[in-house]
């Protein structure tokens, strides 16, 4: 693949695709044997990895609004969840990623059911996965035994392909028994991949962790050996200083998904203290059911002004450190060589229309993503070298839209 004449760094240049990698960055490059796409009026840059998701929740969009999160979960999700089927996550799964291309995310992070489904989905649709065995023993010690060694063979059957990474996750400290945590968290260790886990959302949950345990919810998963590089605290709303400190000391990554947290009402984390302090922070849309919508360009936006707001600082949480937040820390979390347009990084990238009403004038390119653009910005979506979006067209999208018609008509009538 060359793409000739694209804007990068502030100039037209060509760039060389070869195999699933960025090859070669040039001002000319001449390859008679690739594949040519003419990008002029068009700027490259990285895709989006989204490090917090339900993907399947896709058939909860607009469902239990204005409540608060355990009212939310008890009276709408779970009931709802309980009538979910085997043959429904495929098609919702692919939905899903549909609505994570076309807004310029090649991987995504999950946490849900029937995860073979979700891996059929995206290994067809071309895109990464870090896709978790889902643990939720709600505090049944025999269920907690039954889940490590489902998780066990999960994890002891080979990824279709490097696009998919195999985890697991934990619900929450509030569903998830001790020893199904620290069993989970032995076989990441044991098979050296990632363990997610929803962590301090609302206070609510901190004070019931205080109120049982005595500690709060990080001292307490910090006790329990539960922490690391490849752990992954979802949410991560109310830490206190102590807090921060065991999170920056044992390398744990954060997921900041800020619309979530201010449509449920659970709180604005203090965005530009972790970074100061030097924590890692990613950040993830959360499911469409509290969101409503897998946006990354929308979620940095929320991001940048919740930080703003909550540090109460116009030059709190710059624009270049929410891009790197929503890119290159996402897919550096994980493993993933990308986020970044660089000789050598994996092929991973999206191209944008410079004459598209919310990118012009284009002072500030990045400041145009994240403050004004949407998904009509976007033209064409590559993900490991191959178009997973080309023209602004996926394939079998309309077939993809009417499968998601069906399921989410068979689950709510039902």
């Amino acid at each position: 693949m060359l793409l000739k004449h694209v804007f990068f760094n502030n100039k037209e240049l060509d760039i060389l695709v070869q195999a699933n990698r960025i090859s070669k960055i040039a001002d000319t490059i001449e390859e008679a044997d690739a594949d040519t796409w003419e990008c002029k009026g068009k700027a490259i840059l990285p895709t989006f990895c989204n490090t917090h998701t339900h993907a399947s929740m896709m058939f909860l969009r607009g469902l239990g609004e204005d409540k608060n999160l355990m009212d939310w979960l008890n009276q709408d999700i779970f009931p709802h969840e309980a009538k979910l089927k085997p043959e429904h996550f495929y098609p919702l799964s692919r939905y899903a990623i549909l609505e994570m291309i076309k807004t310029g995310t090649t991987c995504f992070t999950d946490m849900y059911f029937e995860v073979p489904e979700t891996i059929r989905a995206v290994e067809e649709m071309g895109v990464r996965a870090i896709l978790p065995y889902p643990g939720m023993d709600f505090f049944d010690e025999k269920e907690a035994d039954k889940r490590i060694e489902r998780a066990t063979a999960f994890l002891n059957e080979p990824s279709p392909t490097d696009r998919i990474k195999k985890c697991v996750y934990c619900h929450a400290i509030y569903t998830c028994s001790e020893r199904q945590i620290r069993g989970f968290k032995a076989l990441a260790d044991k098979y050296d991949t990632y363990l997610q886990i929803h962590v301090s959302e609302t206070q609510k949950e901190v004070d019931d962790c205080v109120a049982k345990f005595g500690c709060r919810p990080v001292e307490l998963l910090y006790k329990w050996g539960i922490m690391g590089p490849k752990t992954l605290f979802a949410h991560s709303v109310h830490f206190n200083d102590t807090e921060i400190e065991l999170v920056k000391k044992t390398g744990t990554v954060i997921a900041h998904c800020p619309t979530s947290n201010l449509k449920l009402g659970s709180g604005q984390m203090d965005l530009q203290k972790y970074l100061d302090k030097g924590l890692c922070v990613t950040l993830g849309t959360d499911g469409a059911a509290s969101n409503n919508s897998l946006s990354m360009i929308s979620e940095m936006k929320m991001a940048t002004l919740s930080g703003k707001n909550k540090a109460n600082s116009v030059l709190a949480v710059k624009i270049e450190d929410i891009w790197k937040i929503a890119t290159q820390n996402g897919f550096n979390a994980f493993g993933f060589n990308a986020g970044i347009i660089e000789e050598g990084k994996l092929a991973d990238f999206m191209l944008v229309d410079l004459n598209n009403q919310f990118l012009c004038p284009n002072y500030n390119l990045l400041s145009n993503m994240i403050y004004a653009a949407d998904s009509s910005c976007i033209t064409d979506v590559v993900c490991d070298g191959k178009a997973v979006m080309r023209n602004k067209v996926i394939p079998n999208e309309d077939e993809i839209r009417e499968e998601f018609k069906r399921a989410t008509s068979s689950l709510l009538s039902g």
